[in-house]
Parts: C-alpha cells; sequence; structure tokens
C-alpha cells in the first residue's frame, strides 16, 4: 500500500477528535505516523488504543495520548486484512496480537477493515493465523494439522511471542472448510487461544488498489 493511499484514508475515515484503535501490523505503525501529521496541520487531537508495545511507543514518540478500552469507548477501528469475503468476514496473519485485535473490533463503534481489492473473494481459504499457548505448542500444531499444512511464525530462529506472551502458528486451510465450524472446531483444541478468522466483525471494509471504495453492511458509498 502506498503512502498516499494511507494519507488518504486518514484523511477521510477518521473523524476529528475520536479515540483511534489501530490493529497490530506494519501498516498500522505508518497509519499512525500520518495520523500525527494530521493533528499537527489540521489543529486536531485523537486518543489510541495501542494493541502493541510498538504502537504504544511509537504513539508516545508522536505525542499522541494513549488510552485503553477500559477508560474510553472506541470510535473507530482499522485493521489490514489479507483476504475478506462479500460478507465482511476476513482473514488476518500479519498480527502481533489476534486476543487483542479482536477486542479491538467488538468493542469499536465503526469498525473498518482495509484490504486490496484483488484480496475480495468469494470463500475465504489459504493462510490462517492462530495464537498458541506456549506449553505443548508443538501437540497443539499437530491438533491444529488436520485442518492443513502448519509452521510456526519465526522472528529470526526463534518462534515468534505475541504481546500476551503466546505464540503464533499458521494453518494453510482449504476453502472446504466452514468458517463457523473451522473456528469452533480448532479453539476446541486446548492449546488454542485464539483464531485469525474474523467472522461478523467489519461494519465497513475500504477495497484499494485501484483507487478507493467504500463498502458498508448498510449501503454502498459510490467509488472515487
Amino acid at each position: 500500500m502506498h503512502e498516499q493511499t494511507i494519507e488518504e484514508l486518514v484523511a477521510k475515515y477518521i473523524p476529528a477528535d475520536s479515540v483511534v484503535a489501530l490493529g497490530t501490523s506494519h501498516l498500522a505503525e505508518i497509519f499512525l505516523k500520518k495520523l500525527a501529521f494530521r493533528t499537527l496541520t489540521e489543529n486536531e487531537s485523537f486518543q489510541l488504543v495501542p494493541t502493541s508495545m510498538r504502537l504504544a511507543a511509537l504513539a508516545a514518540e508522536l505525542h499522541i495520548p494513549i488510552t485503553s478500552i477500559d477508560e474510553h469507548e472506541i470510535d473507530v477501528a482499522i485493521d489490514f486484512v489479507d483476504l475478506i469475503d462479500r460478507d465482511y468476514n476476513f482473514l488476518k496473519s500479519d498480527s502481533h496480537s489476534l486476543i487483542r485485535d479482536k477486542m479491538i473490533c467488538q468493542s469499536a463503534t465503526d469498525f473498518i477493515a482495509i484490504s486490496e481489492r484483488k484480496n475480495l473473494v468469494t470463500k475465504l481459504s489459504g493462510k490462517v493465523g492462530f495464537e498458541i499457548a506456549q506449553f505443548g505448542h508443538r501437540h497443539t500444531l499437530t491438533e491444529l494439522s488436520r485442518f492443513g499444512k502448519t509452521e510456526m511464525k519465526k522472528e529470526g530462529k526463534k518462534d515468534f511471542k505475541t504481546e500476551s506472551g503466546n505464540l503464533l502458528a499458521f494453518c494453510q486451510v482449504d476453502a472446504i472448510f466452514s468458517l463457523d465450524d473451522l473456528e469452533f472446531q480448532s479453539k476446541q483444541i486446548p492449546g488454542v487461544i485464539e483464531t485469525g478468522l474474523f467472522i461478523g466483525y467489519a461494519d465497513r471494509m475500504i477495497l484499494y488498489n485501484p483507487g478507493l471504495e467504500a463498502l458498508s453492511r448498510i449501503r454502498v458509498t459510490q467509488k472515487r
């Protein structure tokens, strides 16, 4: 995603003086920098509900006040997703905490999922993230393999740790699975804490490249 596109998203879809939450990802960090620039150029203020230590540290560096979902309602939450379907369900693998990402999705008054246009699909399939416990993680990985080929997310040569101190596994899931069944059955595995399946969370989706198109569960906004 080009930075100019992120600037346009910040300008158009973040209300002035709102409480904002961003899902954990590299693009979220760029988004936060553009939001900070808007505070300087337009004399507006925002509060951030950070979902990672990196976002919290960056917000402090950019002089954006930090709050939490215990203190304030989230006006708008943004997340960058891998795949999204026409029912506003989506997959996310680039995450530092699937638990926190889902909490802000559920808590936000307006949750917007952002995806490249080519990743709007009829049925979700492919790489699904699973946040899993460190204890017995190889056993959990074996259990997850019933759904497809599995692997651990790595940071260098070590297993990647989430913000909650858990591990992140990926499973290559075929389109034959029902999303609801996959969500339910995978969570019956004791070591699975959260999944990268986001079913029914998004209020709106924004598709980019080419242009920007905002789609809503209630209405469709005209392509620009």
